[in-house]
């Protein structure tokens, strides 16, 4: 199995994303959840599945772009935001051994120690992000909120099991609605 998940590694490494710098893409998160395709949303910095709990400031329906040469997810709001200035950069905690949710930051302020904002990038549509050893990763996490089919996404740099988290594939494909016939 090994062979198979290094010979995955470096093909993904040497493809190119097929999503350019100016298409806007939704993201998707897949996996053992309530319901698969769960839309990913903006809620008070935060990236969340499903919508976004009742309880943020800020909830923004967002699409994503790919910028800086593509290696950086920007969002763009799908609806008119009131507070939104600017199109804020998603970012993942790299600190070892963390499992800290994903977040957004705007161009004027400073990430949080130990996040990155660069090295994203979407291999036949599966968002993955590349560490500084150029590892594919996708430690991708959804953690149940209070409320039901709304998660609130998280990064397992330490790519352990954590007790209250699903883990997640994001996608930017849809999924197929099923007609109830």
């Amino acid at each position: 199995m090994f062979g198979k998940l290094s010979s995955i590694a470096v093909l993904a490494a040497c493809v190119t994303s097929a999503v350019s710098e100016e298409t806007e893409f939704k993201l998707f998160a897949y996996g053992k959840l309530a319901s698969s395709g769960l839309q990913l949303f903006y809620g008070d910095g935060q990236a969340y599945v499903g919508g976004t709990p009742s309880y943020v400031k800020e909830s923004v329906n967002i699409s994503l772009v790919m910028a800086d040469g593509g290696d950086k997810f920007v969002a763009k709001a799908n609806t008119t935001a009131s507070a939104w200035s600017t199109d804020p950069t998603m970012y993942v905690d790299l600190t070892e051994g963390a499992t800290n949710p994903i977040g957004f930051t705007q161009d004027n302020e400073t990430l949080p120690s130990g996040a990155s904002s660069v090295g994203f990038g979407l291999y036949g549509g599966w968002a993955f992000h590349k560490n500084d050893d150029a590892d594919i990763e996708m430690k991708f996490l959804a953690t149940p909120t209070n409320e039901t089919g709304v998660y609130l996404v998280k990064w397992n740099a330490a790519s352990t099991k954590v007790s209250d988290a699903i883990p997640i594939s994001l996608r930017t494909q849809a999924p197929v609605a099923l007609d109830d016939k």
